[in-house]
């Protein structure tokens, strides 16, 4: 079994800076049988198995053509703040009639979602409430819970959560979730460690062994 389950649904990780979550998240598209995009927008390093490309070498149909190879795709935004919202939305939408379907579906990873606006956010809530019948899995990374679109959060089954500061809990509260629960886990259990959520149950586990 992998890190992140291969389900027909859509995953939410959560975690302050330094947590883990990166690690972690770089791990488990790895790990995952099937085609993964992965929106870089903060020039994170990830580990060999990832084929990179640069938002501003973009060509969608080709891009589109290697997930259907089956690979795994880095997409590096060497600056956010431009071209992040077309190129996001634009990629997304265009996956939504590319042709996957629930039984061949692709991975697209969404680093720094609450930094999602206008209309890649837009998309993006279209993925989530849209893609899984179209083959699209969502998995929305975030240190800034709190600030995310609630719709990309309430559309995820599979929810893990790194540590986050009280501020950043709102989140949490609203899918029913026991910070202090969550809280009292990551100190037991140490540095890098965080809980695991799927709507019926909350359990701690502990940091991967870098």
């Amino acid at each position: 079994m992998g890190l992140i389950n291969e389900g027909n649904f859509h995953v939410f990780v959560s975690g302050n800076t330094q947590s883990g979550k990166s690690t972690f998240t770089h791990r488990a598209l790895l790990q995952i049988r099937g085609p993964v995009l992965y929106f870089n927008i903060q020039g994170e390093r990830v580990p060999r198995g990832f084929m990179n490309v640069y938002s501003t070498d973009v060509d969608t149909e080709q891009l589109i053509e290697m997930l259907k190879d089956g690979m795994k795709i880095n997409l590096i935004f060497s600056n956010p703040r431009t071209g992040y919202d077309y190129v996001a939305g634009h990629v997304m939408n265009a996956i939504m009639d590319a042709g996957f379907d629930d039984q061949h579906p692709v991975y697209v990873c969404i680093d720094e979602c609450h930094l999602l606006k206008g209309y890649s956010l837009e998309i993006a809530k279209y993925v989530a409430t849209a893609g899984l019948k179209k083959g699209q899995r969502l998995i929305c990374i975030t240190q800034r819970p709190a600030l995310a679109d609630k719709t990309l959060y309430t559309q995820a089954f599979e929810h893990y959560i790194f540590f986050i500061a009280a501020g950043d809990s709102a989140y949490m509260k609203s899918k029913g979730i026991d910070y202090d629960f969550c809280k009292a886990e990551w100190e037991s259990r140490g540095k890098h460690s965080y809980c695991y959520y799927n709507g019926y149950q909350i359990e701690g586990r502990n940091p991967l062994t870098i």
